[in-house]
């Protein structure tokens, strides 16, 4: 045969022989096949047996057979220049129980001026050191202790458990605490934006302000207009000055409603009332208030300029007293720059039979000027101009000073 028969015989045998290789070919694939389901079902049914040898459900299919993890081996025996990290489980609750936040914050007071009988003051004085520790007991409840240092002695200022995870959005307090009675009856002595307190406050419930012993309980009221939280609390039915208790179960009943609400993205208003009652003498006596709170804050200025407006007032009824007792204060502050403030303030109040200076019932009124300077944020120097009318028996014009100052971590009051 020659070589041209060679070539074209070998195209011929090698068709006539694919279909055979190729037919090889699937029935090894085929075969491949049936041995990988074979040997997948063997798998299945030993994993089967082998969960029930250990009580847990066997798997619908091969898509839940987990991937054997491979044998831990023993960890090397720490050697001594190895440096462990412990990290300790983050609970602010639990970290402060026996570290609680603690603060000191002084109050200097100097005065010039003429001689103020019915409110006398030292030319200088350290008037107050607040000293103040604050730290949850529990994930339940708050402990609040403050102390008041003065150079008559050292007083339980407030003193209080304070409830924060109650049913029904609950909260309360119970033990010595300052009545939520208006605004400025709330403030401790460095929140009040002036060196003293206004003449309606000093008359109706003195410079200790309405605070005692008892019960407190506050609940946010859910709607779609403003936030409304109303509180209802009950004192003990000794609380000086306004209430006497003249039986062991005669209790104070305080309550107070208000309402807060953005007016712009820059302002906001917050309206109160309140209403208390206790025993004096052989009857009662009520007071009732009201408060209102206008802030002003522009969002890019906020730094350096704001406004609050405030007014409030307070009726007093006495079963002893055939009078009722009116006072009231208008208040407006301004921010000058980033740690310059000014504001005015305008008084008038009756004067009460317990707490008279001059007369029950003779009407005091003032006007005061204040320039308050904030170095930092942990210390304020204040001037703070007055002229006050008793009656019409006595006028003071007197020029008050004050410092303050703060160290250590002191949590923030209710706004």
């Amino acid at each position: 045969m020659t070589h041209r028969g060679h070539r074209v015989l070998f195209p011929i045998l090698l068709f006539a022989a694919f279909p055979l290789v190729a037919q090889t070919a699937d029935d090894r694939v085929s075969q491949l096949e049936k041995r990988l389901d074979a040997l997948t079902q063997e798998v299945a049914q030993i994993r089967q047996e082998i969960d029930k040898l250990k009580g847990a459900p066997a798997p619908d299919d091969l898509t839940k057979i987990d991937v054997a993890q491979p044998t831990p081996q023993p960890a090397a025996a720490p050697s001594l220049t190895d440096v462990q990290t412990v990290n300790n489980v983050v609970n602010p609750s639990a970290s402060k129980v026996f570290n609680p936040d603690t603060s000191v914050i002084g109050n200097f007071l100097g005065k010039a001026g003429a001689d103020n009988p019915y409110d006398p003051r030292s030319p200088f004085k350290l008037d107050e050191a607040e000293v103040s520790f604050q730290a949850f007991v529990d994930p339940y409840m708050k402990g609040n202790f403050f102390l008041s240092v003065s150079p008559e002695g050292i007083d339980v200022e407030e003193g209080y458990a304070q409830f924060v995870t109650l049913p029904w959005d609950l909260t309360a307090k119970a033990g010595k605490f300052k009545a939520m009675f208006g605004k400025a009856n709330t403030w401790h002595t460095h929140l009040r934006p002036w060196a003293d307190q206004p003449l309606v406050i000093h008359n109706f419930f003195t410079d200790e302000q309405f605070h005692g012993d008892g019960l407190s309980v506050s609940k946010a009221l859910p709607n779609s207009f403003a936030f409304v939280e109303a509180t209802g609390e009950v004192y003990s039915g000794d609380v000086g000055g306004m209430f006497v208790r003249q039986h062991p179960s005669d209790v104070a009943w305080n309550t107070h409603l208000k309402a807060f609400k953005d007016v712009t993205e820059s302002s906001n208003i917050e309206l109160g009332t309140s209403w208390a009652r206790g025993t004096i003498g052989d009857g009662h006596s009520a007071f009732g208030g009201f408060d209102v709170t206008y802030r002003w804050k522009p969002l890019q200025q906020g730094l350096y300029r704001g406004l609050i407006a405030r007014l409030e007032g307070i009726a007093n009824k006495r079963d002893d007293f055939d009078r009722r007792l009116r006072g009231a204060y208008a208040s407006l502050d301004y921010q000058l720059g980033q740690r310059w403030f000014t504001g005015v303030r305008l008084d008038t109040a009756d004067e009460t039979p317990s707490l008279a200076a001059v007369a029950a019932g003779t009407r005091d009124r003032g006007l005061s000027a204040t320039l308050t300077f904030w170095p930092s944020e942990f210390s304020q120097i204040r001037g703070q101009l007055r002229r006050t009318k008793y009656g019409d028996v006595k006028t003071a014009n007197e020029l008050l000073l004050q410092l303050q100052f703060a160290i250590g971590a002191h949590g923030a009051h209710a706004f």
